[in-house]
């Protein structure tokens, strides 16, 4: 028996959590097995640079709606690795502009066909429906935070 499932919606937060660690500790297995030296979440990077060209921190933060911090942390390990550039923004000196390096580019085809054969994994663990109920959770969160609605 799985106490979380037992107790309910008590267990939501923590279920939600497992999920999570998992799929992050199989993507990073998975990538491994496909000798490729990249992190889970980089992929979103990858594809919002590719798409955008160039955005700053603040900019990626708020297209993925991650946290400031949590950025930093993923464009400093990017950096490390030689897929980002860096540069300061003209118009304003504490803005850091990031776009993708001729190395990130010259792996991108690489890269995107490994996502497609993943996305296609992805897909046998979640369905449609998963997504339709993720997305009316997420809009219920973006409506009033679990404190607001306390109150």
């Amino acid at each position: 028996m799985d106490y979380l499932k037992e107790i309910e919606f008590a267990g939501v937060t923590a279920r939600l959590k497992r999920i999570s660690d998992t799929l992050m500790y199989d993507a990073r297995k998975v990538y491994e097995y496909l000798n490729l030296s990249i992190e889970p979440n980089w992929h979103l990077v990858f594809l919002l640079l590719k798409k955008e060209k160039q955005l700053s921190v603040t900019e990626i933060s708020t297209k993925l709606k991650f946290s400031h911090p949590a950025i930093i942390n993923i464009m400093k390990k990017m950096k490390i690795k030689g897929y980002i550039i860096s540069s300061t923004d003209s118009k304003d000196s504490r803005k850091q502009i990031i776009q993708l390096s001729q190395k990130a580019l010259d792996i991108l085809p690489k890269l995107e066909k490994e996502w497609d054969e993943i996305q296609l994994v992805v897909s046998q663990i979640f369905n449609s429906e998963f997504l339709e109920k993720l997305a009316n959770v997420e809009s219920n969160i973006s409506e009033a935070s679990m404190l607001e609605r306390l109150k």
